[in-house]
């Protein structure tokens, strides 16, 4: 199924996209944050460096899997997992015409319904 969006479409949905790496970095370092700071505890700074490297790289591979390559194609269903990832709201969503709002959370719930 691929659903190509309007130039305008496009326009707002790599907005939201780009809003949406800014929240998962915060996020991401806020918990890397709280990782130091409980590294620091550790008698063992060799394995809280590997914890920690391991994070940033799995991270990473996450951040590139979601948000290169970002073809108009693809933003559709971008925009789908960050929803049921809870990092966009149906307000969010607000930017769009009824018609895409309504594909992208019949989409959401169709994706939900399999995964249950």
């Amino acid at each position: 199924m691929s659903i190509e969006l309007s130039k305008s479409q496009k326009r707002f949905a790599r907005e939201l996209i780009e809003k949406s790496l800014q929240i998962e970095c915060a996020q991401f370092l806020e918990k890397i944050e709280t990782s130091i700071v409980n590294s620091e505890k550790s008698t063992n700074p060799h394995k809280a460096y590997l914890n920690l490297y391991k994070k940033v790289k799995s991270f990473d591979k996450h951040i590139a899997k979601r948000y290169n390559d970002l073809r108009g194609s693809k933003c559709f269903f971008i925009l789908v997992g960050l929803f049921i990832d809870e990092i966009l709201t149906q307000e969010d969503f607000d930017c769009f015409d009824d018609e895409l709002k309504e594909k992208l959370l019949n989409t959401v719930k169709l994706w939900n319904n399999d995964s249950e």
